[in-house]
Order: structure tokens, then sequence, then C-alpha cells
């Protein structure tokens, strides 16, 4: 059995064979094994993937550099703007890792195979160009460093160049420590390269102990923001709505089963239901309580990871399954909007409320209101949410409340309030002895390719 392994050191392949010529990939064989790359089960089902990577490999092949800049790709594959900020959209960024996660899955699943692919195609980390090794070992890749920079102030190097000393550093050690001799060039050198070293060191030294300071000072006001709900004996309840989903009755389903011959064994799968087709009411049944959108999910994801971080217990339920005692009792966290309704009880009477499906209203200034323009693509769109810290309830348990328009506005609430850059700066805002008050926050969520993106404070009250 074949097998992929690195390449032997210099050292080995000096004593044991000659030199080889590293020649650049047969782009025939490169496109056999992309075919078939593409065609796998980590990629068939997700075209931009497939299409970035497409993209990668054919640029790389023919050396183009110039197209595997971030605002060209995302030009290109993507139809952004020529001129779009990848700052603000970082789409590029964020298929490439996706791919790349595809791509090690693809490879994981052929470990075991018999006949592993002629061809590794890989797109090393803060780079969009491919790298290929061979079934051999060799691994072949433009053996020139580039930066691959679009302009916009962010680099992406394509190989990392690392700064190595001189091989005749170590015998410098037996010179004399005095001499009247003139200094050999060499000898500058590695005095030169000694003190860049040393200079170096402590820019990095100074670096790691700002950085030091810095997370200090943001992790003192995440632990203040989160204290109310991780420093109680009580576990934490957090609460996430459901949606409301009507189901085809099992009569329905299994006799289009029958009709079309399908052995479903336990599958589910689509009935179609064109323009003309009779839908009696006994044909559809609710399905409460049993499907949350996956924005939720993730967002209670990050939510039970930040509690339990910190050494604290947690219960989730369902709204239907918490007893306003319990809410009196227990430190809550609330997730999802319209969809949750304890959120839309207890926020009701607060600054900021969610008004209808698009509109967030402040209660307290007549007039103010954000609505919200989704684009009927949620491709590209953007969102609304609001965050609620109620820490005072006259001795009632604390209540944290993520509720976004959206499940994209709920997930990009839960993301902001789980880091520890963005409590730091929020409360970097807020009036002294904002731990022990309430607030509330209204975020502006941008959506790029079905993830939160980037999120702004456009309001802020404290009482």
């Amino acid at each position: 059995m074949e097998t992929l392994i690195p390449p032997p050191s210099a050292q080995a392949q000096h004593a044991t064979q000659p030199k080889a010529e590293l020649q650049f990939p047969d782009p025939a064989a490169v496109q056999r094994v992309l075919e078939e790359v593409l065609s796998s089960s980590p990629f068939c089902h997700t075209q931009q993937c497939q299409n970035l990577l497409r993209y990668i490999v054919k640029h790389t092949l023919a050396g183009e550099e110039h197209l595997l800049r971030e605002r060209v790709i995302g030009a290109e594959v993507f139809g952004r703007r020529p001129d779009y900020e990848t700052g603000e959209d970082p789409v590029v960024r964020i298929r490439a890792a996706e791919v790349r996660k595809r791509l090690a899955q693809y490879y994981q699943s052929l470990s075991e195979s018999a006949h592993p692919p002629e061809v590794q195609i890989d797109i090393p980390s803060g780079s969009y160009r491919a790298s290929f090794r061979w079934r051999d070992g060799v691994k072949v890749s433009p053996d020139v460093p580039h930066a691959v920079g679009d302009g916009s102030g962010t680099l992406d190097l394509a190989e990392p160049v690392l700064a190595m000393p001189a091989a005749h550093d170590t015998a410098i050690q037996t010179l004399p420590s005095v001499s009247l001799q003139p200094i050999a060039p060499e000898m500058r050198q590695v005095r030169t390269m000694r003190l860049w070293w040393f200079a170096g060191m402590v820019l990095l030294l100074t670096g790691a102990l700002i950085y030091a300071l810095t997370a200090s000072t943001q992790n003192v006001g995440y632990r203040q923001f989160w204290q109310p709900w991780t420093s109680g004996a009580k576990p934490v309840i957090i609460s996430i709505g459901s949606n409301a989903v009507y189901r085809l009755s099992d009569d329905v389903t299994d006799d289009y089963a029958r009709k079309q011959n399908l052995q479903t064994h336990g599958m589910e799968f689509f009935v179609p239901t064109g323009p003309g087709t009779p839908i009696k009411g006994t044909d559809v049944m609710p399905a409460a309580d049993s499907f949350v959108a996956l924005g939720d999910v993730a967002a209670v994801s990050t939510i039970v990871a930040t509690v339990t971080r910190q050494k604290q217990t947690f219960q989730e339920r369902f709204p239907n399954d918490i007893s306003f005692a319990e809410l009196r009792d227990n430190p809550t966290v609330l997730v999802g909007g319209f969809n949750n309704p304890m959120t839309v009880e207890l926020t009701k009477d607060l600054p900021f409320v969610l008004r209808t499906r698009n509109e967030i209203d402040d209660t307290q200034t007549p007039g103010r209101r954000w609505v919200l323009h989704a684009s009927t693509d949620s491709h590209n769109t953007e969102d609304y949410a609001i965050i609620t810290r109620l820490a005072q309830r006259s001795g009632d348990a604390p209540i944290l409340s993520v509720a976004g328009m959206g499940q994209y506005g709920t997930l990009a609430a839960a993301n902001f309030i789980c880091n520890p850059t963005s409590v730091a700066q929020l409360t970097r805002q807020l009036p002294a002895g904002w731990v022990n008050r309430n607030l509330q926050l209204v975020l502006h969520v941008r959506v790029v390719d079905f993830k939160a993106a980037s999120s702004d404070i456009v309001a802020l009250r404290t009482w």
C-alpha cells in the first residue's frame, strides 16, 4: 500500500540518491485529482467551495500570482465589486478556511485506501496558492515567497521566510575577545545578526507584556459582565426558542413513498407539493418544540462554552418547560427573539423592544426605530439584535437575553457577549457602577455567506 510520506532529510537524500531537480507538477495529473476531490462528499454539495478550489488550482498552475489576491478572488469567484472592502467582507478568508477543512476531511477519508491519489492538493494557511505533494513524498510549490496583499492593508504571505543564523556562527565563539585585526566582513554580519536577534527578542517580550496587560484588562470587564451568571451555586438555565414548523402527516408521506416505490428505511424526504396539489388540514401537523434554527443552536453552543469554561453548571430548556418561579431563583440566558415567548414577555416593557418582524423600537424616544431591509437572498443580507442584561430585578435572579430579528442576529449577539474583546470595548462605554445596573444595546449585523461577518453597536442604554 502506497502512502504519503514526508520527504527525507537533505542529508539522507544526498547519501542515498543523486540530487534531482524539482519539476512543476503535471497539470493533467493535478486536474484529474482535482475532479476527484470536487466530486467527493465533502465538496459535492458546496458550489462556492468547488469554485474557489478550482480557481486557486487553475491560477497556481498558470503561475498567475496577481489573480490570487484576496480582493481579486472576491470579485472573480464571489461576485464582489472590484473595490470592495476585504476587512468588512471576509468572504474569501471564510471560504478558504472551509476549503482547507474539507480537503482535510477528504484526505482523512482516504487514509486507509490502498490506492492513494497520485498528488495531494493543499492550500497552506495564510495563502491563496495551492501546493502539491506527490505520492513519492516530494512537495512542489513556488519556491519564491511573494506577498499577496491586495492593497487593503492586509498581507497574506504565501510561504513564511525564516532567518537562519550563518553557518559559521558557532566557529566565531572561539575567537579571542580582543583583537587588533580589522573585523572581517563575515564577523560584522554575525554581530549584526546578533544585534537584530537581541532587538527582536526585546520587541517580542515587550509585545507579550503589552498583550498580557491588555488581555488582563479585557478579562476584568468580561468576568464582571458574566459574574451574576457564573458565580452562583444554582445552574444557569439556558432557554432556547423553537421555530413554528408544520410537518406532513405520516399517512401522506407513507402514501407518497408507496406510490413512488421508495425504500425509505426511516430516511426523511420531501414530498413534492405543486400549485395544484391538494393539502387538507389533516395532512399537516404542528411540530411544537421540535425544530431550532441552526443560528440559535450555534448561539447556545457558544454560551454553553462560556459558562462551562467558568466552572458553572447549566440546563438547556424549552420555554414551555420553565416556570416563572424558576426564573426568579435561577440565573437565566434567553436565546432567540420572536421564536422565544419568554424573551418577548420579559423584555416587552424595556427601552428597546422587538416590535414587528423587521423593526426594533426605542420606547423612550418616540419615532426612533431600526428597520430591517433584508435581501430576499439571505446569502448576503443584514440583521438587528438586542442584547439585554438585567442584573437588578428586585431580588430575583438575573436574566441575559440575545434576541435577533433572525437567527443570524441572535448568533451575532451571542458571539458578542462571549468575546472578551467585544465585551471590553462595550464596558469602556459604560458609566461607573454599570456592573450592578441593567443595560440594553442594539446591534446592527452584517451577514455574508450565511454567517455574521460584523456587528456594530447602534444604541446603548443603562438604568
